[in-house]
């Protein structure tokens, strides 16, 4: 279906969901454990059932047949179960932590080739399929249940200083950290019973090798046993602590409405406040800085943006402008858009007041400090300060900012922000000899390139068209003691602007603590922080803002010749799938063949970008969170703008009784995951649009 190398890194990112959704399942099973409500118990066989077919989705897509095995013999058993209004057992309930015991293992061994069912594989889909048979499964609990008290200290709330919270959040996340440093250490021990049980001891020593293979197993079981401890403790301290610094989104947009009373009616302007997602909770240290970036965007909105209410009146507008900002949370980041109805950006303006003439980036110079078209110096406006403060603000929180002229009127500022201030989900890189780190929350897909094809025209070349290139060695100064033979370009897409950065080797992906940077290193605008790799090396975390300023200009769509030509615009295709590793394989097989892609985790990320960008077929999984893909072709179909949209869901659902639904919703095509054929995939694709 796929190239080996592109096989390799596919198997990479399903190693990561892989561990990933262990743990779910793992945590899942344990709250079980201990649910003391039938309500609960319900509840949370629910969620295990999602959590194991979106699994059992991946792993049929990716052909990995032990997993895929395991999860369907699990999601029987809950299927029944809740069907017959009934309550996992105890027996069940072990034989499923044994099934993720073997998730890990198996992900241990998912390197070049996909293992196959092992005698170990089939001994535990025996005891599943017997304990699924009726009588073998009433066991009674044989530990009580713990009692869970309730201290009361007035009205149940203490205070407690920020600075101990901070501390409490990165001892957690060092707990996080040295937990990987413990599964390898599993990995290594792991390694060294194999090799153990291959060893054939002349007769006299038989023994002795027969008590290391004994002392060896034993270990790895003790470790097994600890890391899982050690994992539950770590993960349940992380979320306490985090859930002990958040507040609600809303509390960023306090002072607003007086800070729009106060400046509209000194400029003669009205205008109106409405805030979505204010409930959401988020970090207070995000919060406070975010407390400021909106206080600087809504003071611009209404000294820039809305116009006086005899000029409203003339363009058929209210008198009062409208300020909308909301919040949403997507993956581990937070995406506030604060958009306004005004007139906009004036282009021709700003485009004469821009040294270089128009390029394509040419909203975003609105950035530059000192940058301003005001023609008069007001208390609000006209020094040239504002945007760029907003700028630095989101970046220093590891973030990115993106201006937008809205359709109709009016301008949009998008911050995307990570949820996180301690740890962070990053793909390791190598570049001359030192490894870095960049945040996935950017990186789209990793490619193979000739060094010597990207020094001639300073871009990656893509199906989609050419991606403007950053070597990191030159950028951050560092020698090659040789021109590399190859090297790995890393797509990346930041502030609406896509990027190729260049680098030597990728290691692997993995979720990291993050450090401030030593006083030596706190100027460099290169870095957003530093991490401590479990093997002990230093890894810093890369400041991909920086990254995209240094970018050659994106190629105008005449192109190089500027004969005017420019090629037919390809398809775009919105990918919807709650699984990072099925959303990974179809993109990289829908750009491949040449499409534009972009991705959503469930059915209403996905109406949420549509509504921000246009696309001409969607292809989606059926079970997701939040929305699942029948509603939203539901959805779609009774929407004025979206009813004609070409829509395939590609599905781990057995067919059967679905077959009605997937009709009725009026999906175009329906693939399965455990079958999947990436011709057929397109070929079908090629059909529908």
């Amino acid at each position: 279906m796929t190239s080996d190398p592109l096989n390799r890194e596919l198997r990479q990112m399903f190693v990561q969901e892989l561990g990933e959704r262990s743990s779910i399942i793992e945590n899942l099973v344990l709250a079980l454990e201990q649910a003391d409500q039938p309500a609960t118990s319900e509840e949370l066989q629910r969620q295990l059932l999602k959590a194991v077919h979106s699994l059992k989705g991946a792993a049929g897509l990716m052909q990995v047949r032990p997993i895929e095995s395991l999860c369907h013999a699990m999601e029987e058993m809950l299927s029944t179960a809740l069907k017959e209004n009934r309550t996992i057992d105890a027996r069940k309930l072990d034989l499923f932590l044994a099934a993720t015991d073997r998730f890990r293992e198996v992900s241990g061994s998912l390197g070049e080739e996909v293992p196959e069912t092992s005698v170990d594989d089939s001994e535990l889909l025996e005891a599943m399929h017997r304990a699924a048979l009726p009588g073998d499964g009433a066991w009674a609990r044989t530990h009580r249940r713990s009692t869970r008290f309730r201290a009361d200290d007035m009205d149940g709330s203490l205070r407690i200083a920020a600075e101990r919270l901070d501390a409490l959040l990165y001892r957690s996340g060092e707990l996080l950290t040295f937990n990987h440093v413990l599964r390898r250490q599993l990995e290594t021990a792991l390694a060294l019973r194999e090799q153990a049980s291959a060893v054939r001891a002349p007769p006299e020593h038989s023994g002795e090798i027969a008590a290391i293979q004994r002392g060896l197993r034993e270990l790895v079981r003790s470790l097994r046993h600890s890391s899982r401890h050690i994992q539950r403790a770590s993960t349940a301290l992380d979320d306490e602590v985090r859930e002990a610094r958040t507040l609600p989104f809303s509390e960023a947009c306090q002072g607003l409405n007086r800070i729009i009373r106060d400046v509209a009616g000194t400029s003669g302007k009205s205008a109106e406040l409405e805030i979505d997602g204010g409930d959401i909770q988020i970090d207070r240290t995000i919060l406070s800085s975010l407390r400021d970036v909106l206080r600087h965007l809504v003071r611009n909105a209404i000294d820039h943006g809305i116009e006086p209410p005899d000029e409203r009146r003339k363009g058929g507008k209210s008198d009062a402008g409208k300020i909308r900002i909301s919040a949403a949370v997507t993956g581990d980041r937070i995406r506030v858009r604060v958009e306004d109805d005004g007139r906009g950006f004036d282009l021709p303006g700003l485009r004469k007041a821009v040294d270089d003439g128009a390029g394509p980036d040419v909203l975003q110079q609105v950035f530059k400090p000192g940058f301003s078209t005001s023609k008069a110096v007001t208390r609000v406006s006209g020094r040239g300060l504002g945007l760029d403060i907003v700028k630095t603000a989101v970046e220093n929180l590891r973030g990115a900012v993106e201006v937008l002229q809205v359709a109709g009127g009016g301008a949009a500022f998008i911050l995307t922000i990570p949820l996180s201030v301690s740890t962070i989900r990053v793909l390791e890189v190598v570049c001359a000899d030192h490894v870095f780190a960049l945040d996935t929350a950017s990186v789209r897909q990793v490619v193979s390139v000739d060094p010597a094809a990207v020094a001639t025209s300073s871009a990656v070349e893509t199906p989609e068209g050419a991606i403007p290139a950053v070597d990191l060695a030159r950028w951050l100064g560092l020698g090659h003691a040789m021109a590399p033979l190859a090297m790995r370009a890393v797509v990346m897409d930041v502030a609406g602007r896509r990027i190729a950065v260049l680098v030597d080797r990728i290691e692997g992906e993995r979720k990291l603590l993050i450090r401030k940077l030593s006083p030596r290193l706190a100027g460099f605008r290169q870095y957003s922080g530093a991490m401590n790799l479990p093997d002990g090396r230093i890894a810093l975390l890369l400041n991909t803002a920086a990254l995209v300023d240094v970018a050659p200009e994106p190629l105008s769509p005449e192109g190089p010749t500027g004969n005017g030509k420019s090629k037919s615009k390809p398809a775009r295709v919105l990918i919807v799938d709650d699984s990072n590793a099925v959303r990974s394989l179809l993109r990289l097989i829908t750009e491949r063949a040449g499409y534009e892609v972009f991705v959503a985790s469930n059915g209403a990320e996905a109406l949420e970008q549509l509504a921000l960008q246009p696309a001409d077929i969607v292809v989606s999984d059926i079970d997701m969170p939040e929305m699942d893909g029948l509603q939203l072709v539901e959805t779609l179909r009774r929407s004025d703008r979206f009813a004609g949209m070409p829509v395939i869901l590609v599905t781990g659902r057995d067919f059967g009784d679905a077959d009605g639904m997937i009709v009725a919703g009026g999906a175009n095509a329906c693939l399965r995951k455990d079958r999947f054929d990436a011709e057929e995939f397109l070929e079908t694709m090629r059909r529908v649009v």
